[in-house]
């Protein structure tokens, strides 16, 4: 396995209004979409943060198994790498995911904290156009390269 980049990172947080302020109004980064309870935001190279709120789907599940916020980190084969993870003895953390642009599973590292792997799915949307909810399984994920 090999890690393309970090193209995401995902925070719970009981101050959602405020952190998506500061992740718009300060850090200058643009909302790719905007629920009640989510809110991803990009950057220039479009890199992700997203934004979770009470009553979010992950919002409980990142606070009960996340220190804090959760980066994605792409590969090729998410299969392989599943693989890999499983004959290195590292710890699936619930099930894995998708949506109509990606796969991904959740894995505890050796130092305690959450960290997602997630791959393109072939015939993805690769434009930055949002998903639909009619797309998603459980949640939106990154939809630039």
């Amino acid at each position: 396995m090999q890690v393309r980049n970090v193209r995401w990172i995902g925070t719970a947080t009981p101050r959602y209004a405020e952190m998506t302020a500061f992740c718009r109004d300060v850090l200058g980064m643009t909302v790719r979409f905007e629920d009640p309870t989510t809110t991803e935001l990009v950057t220039t190279e479009g890199d992700a943060v997203q934004v979770m709120a009470p009553g979010d789907p992950y919002f409980s599940f990142f606070r009960e198994h996340a220190g804090g916020p959760v980066p994605l980190l792409e590969v090729d084969d998410l299969t392989e790498a599943r693989r890999e993870l499983e004959d290195a003895g590292i710890e699936i953390v619930g099930p894995p995911g998708e949506d109509r642009d990606w796969t991904w599973l959740h894995l505890r590292a050796p130092d305690g904290q959450l960290y997602e792997l997630a791959a393109r799915r072939s015939g993805g949307s690769h434009d930055g156009a949002r998903p639909s909810s009619s797309d998603l399984t459980v949640r939106r994920r990154p939809s630039g390269s």
